[in-house]
């Protein structure tokens, strides 16, 4: 969610550029960059529309065709998205936020391998791409290789200690292999970045149930609701009912716990 402080920022931002442009209509800088903050406000048609300005007032900006991929991969249109990027690595070959940019879209279309490729090449060309480690980290994490995933998440946040969400992917990482106590660890430093981030307590949640924390976990899933959280669906996202939760884990939820995970009849 846009905090009325970022929109005001966004809007002072495209102010300035607006204003440079009309003292200077083929400011190719300025188009671009107010096409980066109505990207960050979240106007998607008229950050492309800058950007196809920038793109038409000076066809080799690389930067511009990797900014307009990610709107693109933002809006879900991946082919588009990874033909942009391809153009900006056409154009410069040592840029490395268009490997990471394309290497998100192969992410969402299912192209694993082909991301963490992108992954690769976008840390080999900029070692401490914080983007790129972080979002490898992901790439592990849908192919199942949680140990790559926690070593991809940890160098993220070595480069950044606040990012939260790196602690949040670690965690699933660490709750897939079991380390419930480790994942645990990870969604409580999250939540203290981001007390608003529903996720991260209905994860917690979710681990807290394996180690029978029924308590905890019960304060945690309704944090998650209260905040917005379907944790009925996400509950069911990974088990087929309250019986399959108990049967794959060995134990037997409260009552209490079951009923908040039950969908309504």
């Amino acid at each position: 969610m846009q905090t009325q402080a970022k929109l005001e920022h966004y809007d002072k931002a495209i102010e300035h550029y607006s204003t440079a442009i009309a003292l200077q209509p083929n400011f190719v800088i300025a188009y671009n960059n107010r096409g980066i903050a109505y990207a960050d406000k979240g106007e998607h048609d008229l950050a492309i529309e800058d950007f196809n300005t920038a793109i038409k007032l000076k066809p080799d900006y690389a930067i511009a065709y990797n900014n307009r991929g990610t709107v693109y991969r933002i809006i879900g249109e991946y082919d588009r998205a990874i033909e942009d990027c391809n153009k900006a690595i056409e154009l410069d070959p040592g840029y490395a936020e268009p490997y990471s940019n394309r290497g998100a879209a192969y992410r969402e279309k299912g192209e694993i391998g082909r991301a963490i490729a992108d992954y690769d090449k976008a840390i080999d060309l900029k070692p401490d791409f914080v983007e790129a480690h972080y979002n490898r980290g992901i790439a592990y994490i849908k192919k199942g290789n949680f140990d790559r995933a926690i070593v991809g998440n940890t160098k993220a946040i070595e480069l950044k200690r606040d990012l939260v969400e790196a602690y949040t992917n670690r965690g699933v990482a660490y709750a897939n292999k079991g380390n419930y106590n480790r994942a645990i660890e990870d969604y409580t430093r999250a939540v203290d970045l981001n007390p608003d981030l529903a996720e991260a307590y209905y994860n917690r949640g979710e681990a807290r149930l394996h180690l029978g924390e029924w308590e905890r976990a019960k304060v945690d899933l309704t944090t998650a609701k209260d905040i917005g959280r379907d944790i009925i669906a996400s509950f069911h996202n990974t088990y087929e009912s309250i019986a399959d939760f108990e049967r794959r884990n060995g134990m037997k939820l409260p009552e209490d716990l079951a009923e908040m995970l039950t969908p309504e009849q």
